[in-house]
């Protein structure tokens, strides 16, 4: 182990090895069980072992949970005692979280995201930059903002990325337009009208390699800069938007757009949260990616 460990994640396992229960700690500790559980699955991380058997929805200390939970109530009782002689220091975690994430994210990622995690710590700031996926990267390599969620950049080198979930562009169209009866050829689309919401994004850059990899060239674009208006352009049929249906689920379900395949095969993204390699996380951090993995699962779920 090389760095301290985060006296929160001693909290939550002193308190699961003493109730056996992530509910009653949650209650305590007033954290969500997510917190909870990447607080107790990151301290397992930082001392390379196990604490807990986890048996349903009760668990049990391990060999090296036991050796821990002497060593982790004195750190906690010789904490307690500082903070009563001195009166200063506050069991209430504050900081700013700053993250910087595409216009999508922010619109149907994050909002889940942002309210569990205030749950969990009420007092911390969080400031938000969007931007496409490109920028967001740049201000992330440039100590701007301390985590990323975005669709995965090609150079990860100087990268920790975190998996949330895989989607597919699409063909989006308006119920009146020539597609939405048949899925069209690939040579039919060469002369069509795409809305995109910028040309400076990762989706820009997948659309044209994807095209161009059938000797496709696509000249012919409305450029609105929000995947709102690019929605609303496709439904008055103006134009063909290039996006993932969950972009527009609403839209879909109530018969204003219709979702066409590509035609040769899937055009893949792959959703991530990303970090400066090598930079320490602190738990707030930790449990903010948790939570990211935590809501892309659930839109994975219900995309089955």
């Amino acid at each position: 182990m090389d760095h301290a460990i985060d006296t929160r994640q001693l909290r939550a396992f002193v308190c699961l090895a003493r109730t056996g229960s992530f509910t009653q700690v949650g209650r305590e500790l007033h954290l969500t069980q997510s917190a909870i559980s990447h607080a107790i699955k990151s301290l397992e991380t930082d001392l390379g072992c196990q604490l807990f058997h986890r048996q349903g929805k009760s668990v049990h200390l391990t060999h090296a949970g036991r050796e821990l939970l002497p060593h982790a109530e004195a750190i906690l009782q010789s904490m307690s005692h500082a903070r009563s002689v001195l009166g200063t220091l506050d069991q209430t975690q504050r900081g700013k979280l700053r993250i910087g994430c595409t216009t999508a994210a922010a619109q149907f990622i994050l909002p889940t995201v942002f309210r569990e995690f205030k749950e969990s710590f009420p007092q911390y700031e969080i400031q938000v930059v969007t931007g496409e996926t490109p920028d967001t990267i740049e201000r992330l390599q440039k100590n701007q903002i301390d985590i990323a969620v975005s669709l995965r950049p090609k150079d990860v080198s100087r990268l920790v990325c975190h998996p949330i979930f895989d989607d597919a562009l699409e063909f989006l169209v308006s119920p009146l337009h020539a597609w939405a009866q048949q899925a069209p050829k690939l040579k039919d689309t060469a002369g069509e009208t795409f809305i995109v919401a910028s040309r400076n994004s990762m989706n820009f850059i997948l659309i044209q390699e994807y095209f161009m990899k059938y000797g496709i060239r696509l000249n012919n674009f409305i450029e609105l800069g929000s995947s709102e208006a690019t929605i609303e352009l496709a439904k008055l049929g103006i134009g063909v938007a290039i996006a993932a249906r969950w972009i527009a689920r609403s839209e879909i379900d109530a018969g204003q757009l219709i979702a066409q395949p590509m035609p040769r095969g899937k055009l893949k993204r792959h959703w991530a949260v990303s970090t400066l390699k090598d930079r320490p996380l602190n738990l707030p951090e930790r449990t903010f990616i948790g939570l990211c993995e935590e809501v892309g699962r659930r839109m994975i779920d219900e995309r089955k």
